[in-house]
């Protein structure tokens, strides 16, 4: 049974907590299943979290023995309480913090905590019924907005749909029945693919096998309903667009990435790339000699239209526009100076950027400085998407704040279009030699 009752003497909230990481501690730790753990997270300064709205993530800073300082963004998967944050976290064999929650992890362990983000939340109203459809660790930002609407009484109806292997794997499941028991506008339906011999169908679960867009389309109202979607990657390329294939308008289909971050319809990937090897090289001043200077040079850069140059003020505002800029996103620099960044963004990834944006500049820290590569999709000036990588410099001020970034922006399309034939060339002939005869 998961706790969810808030306390009666919660802490008073200051008015500006700042978005700097905070220190917390992990206060206590509970099985959800087999794969999942919950932490619930308490500040130790003194105030209280920040506030939330449920079905948002926050980011978590840990120091894992050998690994270093790491940093992973997880579903608050509880509604607000006023003292703490609760993360319901998968063990990955290969997940560096997972394994750390997992295996290493006790009451007291000291982390750092960024604020709340994200825009994966309920309506505000409840005029359209709302179908919640996750998979795997992907239900956790439905149990916190589920827990809210049932605090909250809302008036809608709601149904929760849940789909994973066994009893073994199905977190919350209790939990989740006991609040659609309290509510007369919540129904769930659970999907087991592999039921084991001691789940029962209509106890455990309700239907044997995976979700299918053509259960959605008989069981709920495609025409009126909201739609969030959360889940493994494969689940979400199959649900995100085959919804709005099915007629439901894309404004009404709201998803949350869950793992690789890649564009669900099939274009640009949004990926990091490997890291070059060889060893972590520091930030330092360069020196110019055989007669030439820095200014020049770096002029000489700023000037070229081979690559993009694009700097940014701390809200995202571009400072900064050069000829390369024009050249791969096709706005002139009276165009673009004093806009925000939104103009080369697809609409799509606009909340994910600012999330990470918001967090970089409230952090002072980013993993794309130092050689990383971040493959994203851009948005050309005559509404084409292309695809981007990009590395990032941050600006600071004396006192380290920082005040900016740069972006040095390169056009990938054409290899990614190579890359994306000689995929399905590869996948054509898998097919074919796998067919009998």
């Amino acid at each position: 049974m998961t706790d969810t009752t808030a306390s009666t003497d919660t802490l008073p909230v200051p008015g500006d907590l700042g978005r700097a990481p905070r220190p917390f501690v992990i206060e206590s730790r509970h099985p959800e299943s087999e794969t999942i753990t919950s932490f619930r997270l308490r500040p130790t300064d003194g105030n209280p979290p920040w506030p939330h709205v449920a079905g948002q993530h926050l980011t978590l800073f840990a120091e894992v023995p050998g690994q270093g300082l790491q940093k992973r963004n997880y579903t608050i998967s509880s509604a607000p309480d006023g003292r703490t944050y609760r993360i319901s976290v998968k063990r990955e064999a290969q997940g560096t913090v997972s394994r750390w929650l997992h295996d290493e992890a006790r009451p007291g362990a000291p982390v750092s905590v960024a604020p709340p983000d994200g825009s994966f939340v309920l309506p505000a109203d409840d005029a359209r019924p709302v179908v919640m459809l996750s998979a795997g660790v992907g239900l956790t930002p439905m149990v916190a907005m589920l827990e809210a609407a049932a605090a909250d009484r809302r008036a809608g109806d709601l149904l929760f749909v849940h789909g994973t292997r066994d009893g073994a794997t199905h977190a919350f499941g209790p939990h989740v029945r006991e609040l659609a028991a309290g509510h007369a506008g919540i129904r769930t339906t659970f999907f087991y693919s592999q039921p084991r011999a001691a789940d029962v169908a209509g106890r455990d679960f309700d239907v044997a096998g995976h979700v299918s867009l053509d259960w959605l389309a008989g069981h709920t109202p495609l025409d009126t309903a909201e739609y969030f979607v959360c889940g493994p990657l494969r689940f979400l390329r199959s649900f995100v667009p085959g919804l709005v294939q099915r007629g439901v308008p894309p404004e009404r289909v709201h998803y949350e990435f869950f793992g690789d971050v890649e564009d669900l319809f099939g274009e640009a990937t949004s990926q990091q790339s490997p890291p070059a090897s060889g060893a972590v090289v520091a930030a330092r001043r360069s020196q110019a000699i055989g007669g030439f200077e820095r200014a020049a040079i770096g002029e000489a850069l700023l000037d070229s239209a081979a690559d993009a140059i694009v700097a940014s003020d701390a809200e995202g505002a571009i400072v900064l526009w050069n000829a390369g800029s024009e050249r791969i996103f096709g706005f002139t620099e009276d165009e673009a100076l004093g806009q925000s960044l939104d103009i080369i963004i697809p609409e799509p990834f606009r909340a994910r950027h600012w999330e990470g944006y918001r967090e970089t500049v409230a952090s002072g820290q980013s993993r794309y400085g130092a050689g990383d590569l971040l493959a994203v999709p851009g948005l050309h000036r005559d509404g084409r998407r292309i695809s981007i990588e990009f590395t990032i410099v941050l600006l600071k001020d004396a006192a380290g704040k920082v005040t900016g970034m740069v972006a040095s922006v390169r056009d990938v399309t054409a290899r990614f279009e190579e890359t994306k034939a000689l995929r399905k060339r590869v996948a054509a002939l898998e097919e074919q030699a796998a067919s009998p005869g």
